[in-house]
């Protein structure tokens, strides 16, 4: 089954909303219970013999059919490596192979880095999980002056500080503001969510905290975690700097969504510096086998304590409860997702680019046991990190994979897709002309957003937002009603006087953020 989606909404969805390291919203399916008698109550060592050949061999197939260009797949177990393949190649022009010391991009997987970087300076009693942000860093603030004055490390790691979903990605990724210049413009967004009582994605907020855990130790917050995670952990080819993964001999090249079907050529890279703390991390199957092992083992590995036990397992216990049935739950830890399974805990994160990244990472600690896989595709590559973690689940629960985890993960991703339709803009029966393009031309500001730019080019008006230099064009729709011409969004101008005085973008109108924009300029 092919996922279906058309390419407008690839490019307003995926590239806004996914491309900062964002992955909540693009499920996997729910991992089936174990059966009574698992295989997990027999020998250790029996076990892995069983079940590593049938894993690999599920893992060969789901590759295989998932059109995949390179993926790297680790497991370990009681602190050792117990499994460990790559497949496909990390370039599908030259063919060049993937190995274990390939670079992929972490995404998401970021978040639980950052996590365990600030568990760490909690063990050594540098930071508390509950210091308020703004005794760090008295220049914060969000729009909420009690939220400002109250959220900790703990609130911006469980994403419960109240911030929208996904909010300032947009700063980012189309206005193409500053790491700076965002978190100046944080004071403006608006916090629908309820401070400590609800939960919201926020790749902000995670940065928000890694780079204020970073002024406590008075340096860059890329410097840091190679320092108190990476190197410790003996994890070489990690690096939370994207010149380190391009500048790299050995990397993949990213494979996005194609508007039509089969995979043609490589998109470009997803440049996650400046929210490294939530998505800019990446790294190697090798080193992430052996991050695999430290969050397994207690922030133990090589007979070093690399990461206080006490504070890591903090990271990993849930933060904020998102839904609870008697037997299961699902919550989310502090850089990390959480899950009771039938009395059994395990956590997660996931990690996707829409530009072609999707990795994900599982920890069961009760076993001391831990899963990688990372690819370099999206959307195909999402639906085999979480069919391969749930197969392994099942198998080692339950001594045999009891369903079609890949069609599983494919529905899934399919009804994610669905759910973001935007409905189609009618045309008018009888539209109004527009008026000469000059009287929408201008600039137009608010807070938030900033500035945009409306410039008439070549008998269409183009819309500049921000330091973007790439414009989207608008055509008449009815009267001083535009619509974008490719994603066809409306764009609504007030008439007044000479010029017209505001604008309103559909695209920038959401929860925390208004699309409304005054005019500042002719």
């Amino acid at each position: 089954m092919a996922i279906r989606v058309s390419y407008v909404l690839v490019v307003l969805v995926c590239a806004a909303v996914l491309a900062a390291g964002c992955t909540q919203q693009v499920p996997v399916p729910s991992q089936a219970p174990a059966t009574t008698g698992t295989v997990a109550k027999t020998s250790p060592a029996a076990d892995l013999t069983t079940l590593v050949p049938l894993f690999d061999a599920y893992a060969e197939k789901t590759f295989n059919q998932s059109n995949v260009p390179g993926m790297a797949v680790a497991i370990v177990r009681d602190d050792k490596v117990v499994y460990l393949r790559t497949f496909g190649v990390k370039n599908t022009t030259t063919k060049e192979p993937v190995g274990p010391d390939t670079r992929f991009q972490l995404a998401s997987i970021s978040k639980s880095v950052t996590g365990t970087m600030i568990a760490e300076m909690v063990g050594k009693g540098e930071l508390s999980w509950d210091d308020t942000i703004v005794s760090v860093d008295p220049n914060f603030a969000l729009s909420d002056p009690y939220v400002t004055q109250h959220v900790t490390f703990r609130d911006l790691l469980s994403h419960r500080s109240g911030l929208p979903e996904y909010g300032s990605d947009e700063l980012q990724n189309e206005l193409k503001y500053s790491r700076q210049e965002i978190l100046n413009h944080l004071r403006y967004i608006g916090l629908p969510g309820s401070f400590r009582a609800s939960y919201a994605y926020s790749n902000i907020g995670i940065t928000v905290a890694g780079l204020t855990a970073a002024m406590k130790a008075k340096k860059p917050f890329e410097d840091l975690v190679a320092e108190r995670i990476f190197v410790p952990a003996g994890m070489h080819n990690t690096s939370a700097r994207f010149a380190d993964f391009t500048g790299s001999p050995d990397h993949v090249e990213s494979y996005p969504m194609q508007e039509q079907e089969g995979r043609s050529a490589a998109g470009p890279f997803m440049d996650d510096d400046i929210n490294a703390p939530a998505g800019g991390v990446s790294s190697t199957i090798n080193d992430m086998a052996r991050y695999a092992r430290l969050q397994a083992n207690g922030g133990f590995i090589d007979g070093k304590q690399v990461v206080n036990a006490s504070a890591l397992r903090e990271s990993h216990s849930p933060q904020y409860i998102k839904s609870y049935s008697g037997t299961g739950m699902t919550g989310s830890g502090m850089g990390w997702n959480t899950f009771l399974d039938g009395g059994r805990s395990r956590i997660e994160k996931d990690g996707v680019f829409s530009q072609g990244t999707a990795t994900i990472i599982t920890v069961w600690p009760e076993e001391k046991m831990a899963l990688v896989v990372l690819t370099n595709s999206f959307p195909e590559g999402n639906i085999v990190t979480g069919s391969l973690s749930n197969a392994w689940n099942d198998l080692y629960y339950n001594g045999r994979v009891s369903k079609d985890w890949y069609d599983e993960a494919q529905k899934s991703l399919q009804g994610w897709f669905d759910s973001q339709s935007r409905e189609t803009v009618q045309k008018p029966v009888n539209p109004q002309p527009a008026r000469d393009l000059n009287y929408y031309a201008g600039s137009y500001r608010q807070d938030y957003y900033g500035t945009v730019r409306v410039v008439e080019e070549s008998g269409k008006l183009q819309v500049y937002a921000g330091h973007s230099t790439t414009p989207f064009a608008l055509v008449p729709h009815d009267g001083d009603t535009f619509r974008e011409e490719i994603a066809e969004v409306l764009v609504k101008f007030n008439a007044g006087g000479a010029n017209a005085t505001g604008v309103w973008f559909t695209r920038y109108d959401a929860p925390g953020r208004s699309g409304a924009f005054v005019r500042v300029s002719p």
